[in-house]
Formats: structure tokens, C-alpha cells, sequence
């Protein structure tokens, strides 16, 4: 499935989504089209212009640079210990 079409199925449907839930319907949708293996640089250009999904997107990356920094601390503690 090509992000244009879910570009546009969104356009479509966003108005449909209660304005209190739009915000975890667009955080839904970037996980699940991370979980498809899209990249988030190729969801931002699909996207643009989108505010919620571009804010979703936003808190997806922040969060898994986050993770991957613990991740490293955590690799980089256990090699200290190691030695």
C-alpha cells in the first residue's frame, strides 16, 4: 500500500474522528505504518501539511531516541562491569 493512499484515506477520514481521539488515531497510525516498515522521513513527506500525524510522528522518533539512548547506557554499563 502506497502512503499517498493512506494520505488520503486519512484526509478523508480524520473528520470523521472525534477531535478528542483524533490525536491517539493519528499516533495509531504512524505505529502501524512504522510497523510496516515505512520511514518516518518517508511518513513526514507524505504527510505534510498533516498536524496530528506530524506531531505523532514528532513523539514516535523523540520516544525511540529516548529508548535508544537507554539502550546504549545500558550496553555501555554492562561492558564497565564486564571489565
Amino acid at each position: 500500500m502506497s502512503l499517498d493512499l493512506v494520505s488520503e484515506v486519512w484526509d478523508t477520514l480524520r473528520n470523521h474522528i472525534d477531535n478528542s481521539t483524533r490525536s491517539e488515531a493519528a499516533d495509531d497510525l504512524v505505529n502501524l505504518l512504522v510497523d510496516l516498515n515505512y520511514e518516518p522521513e518517508e511518513i513526514k513527506d507524505s504527510f505534510r501539511g498533516d498536524k496530528q500525524v506530524t506531531k505523532a510522528l514528532k513523539y514516535y522518533i523523540e520516544q525511540h531516541e529516548a529508548e535508544d539512548e537507554e539502550d546504549e547506557e545500558e550496553r555501555s554499563e554492562e561492558h564497565t562491569s564486564e571489565l
